[in-house]
């Protein structure tokens, strides 16, 4: 009998094991890095939140974080079991943690890249990049590649310092926020991503004519999604499948969300080596500072 009654308790406690681990993999989280207004964010992602629910059976918990370098934080908490990253805040958090790269935005008219702008008012007198030297800048967070990264590396390859080349500097937080601080004359000119800046204008929010593109980067590789690489191997792969499908099953809740997506397709991890060097160039003491650090 006392046997019988150990086995019991043993089962017990292995059952209720099992249960909280079978709840635990019924959510999925993914996690955002703010491009634009999270609430808009959210709405815009909602629909494909409910595809992915329905296709891979699992209710999904989606997370806009505060800055860039709070989706890598997630990811290395456990936290966040999918992040969509920018791509030089991917190349942070690979530094730290085993990660699996699944897909990346294949867009109508520039593919898997994009480029970073420099842009102020189109009455401004601010021409080049020499222009701006005492004058006022927004950048989106020093964790965006295109809203930072990619400007301050030109101009640090430069030996231009901008705590001392620009007057004013403020970090307006996210890529749609910069058009208005330039327009509103809180600054002269700022850094934006040519998704974003052409996604305001398709969106009603933003007039071309009103700006001046003084500098464009070369091709950056894509935002992928990417997931923790001790998440389960099928739930990998049918994120995978799904979004490679989206376009066909839900063209336009895939618009809604970013117009300017062609389809999805699986990362080739090599497109990012450009990174890689940027990253090499700009040094551990930078990728610590601005995306390993924490609050």
């Amino acid at each position: 009998m006392r046997k019988s009654s150990f086995l019991v308790v043993i089962l017990v406690i292995l059952n209720s094991f099992l249960v909280g681990c079978s709840t635990e993999s019924e959510k999925l989280t993914i996690g955002m890095i703010p491009v634009r207004d999270a609430e808009e964010m959210k709405s815009e992602f909602e629909p494909i939140e409910l595809y992915l629910e329905k296709h891979l059976d699992k209710e999904i918990e989606v997370y806009i974080t505060d800055n860039y370098a709070g989706l890598v934080e997630g990811m290395k908490d456990g936290v966040i079991d999918i992040g969509w990253f920018g791509a030089f805040s991917f190349i942070a958090a690979e530094s730290q943690i085993d990660l699996t790269p699944l897909v990346v935005q294949e867009r109508r008219e520039t593919g898997l890249y994009y480029q970073s702008y420099i842009i102020t008012r189109n009455d401004s007198s601010i021409e080049t990049l020499e222009d701006l030297e005492d004058k006022s800048f927004a950048f989106v967070d020093p964790g965006s590649t295109s809203g930072f990264v990619l400007p301050y590396a030109l101009l640090k390859s430069r030996n231009i310092d901008i705590e001392s080349y620009f007057s004013n500097i403020i970090y307006s937080g996210t890529h749609d926020q910069v058009p208005e601080d330039i327009l509103s004359g809180k600054v002269e000119a700022g850094a934006i991503s040519s998704i974003q800046f052409d996604k305001l204008e398709a969106d009603g929010k933003l007039i071309k004519d009103d700006f001046k593109i003084i500098w464009h980067s070369d091709h950056i590789p894509g935002s992928p999604y990417v997931a923790r690489t001790d998440l389960d191997r099928g739930v990998k792969e049918g994120f995978i499948e799904s979004m490679l499908n989206i376009h066909e099953e839900i063209p336009n809740e895939l618009h809604k969300f970013d117009a300017s997506i062609e389809r999805y397709v699986e990362v080739d991890n090599n497109i990012y080596h450009s990174i890689r060097n940027i990253a090499t160039i700009l040094g551990k003491d930078y990728m610590y500072e601005y995306f390993l650090k924490g609050e």
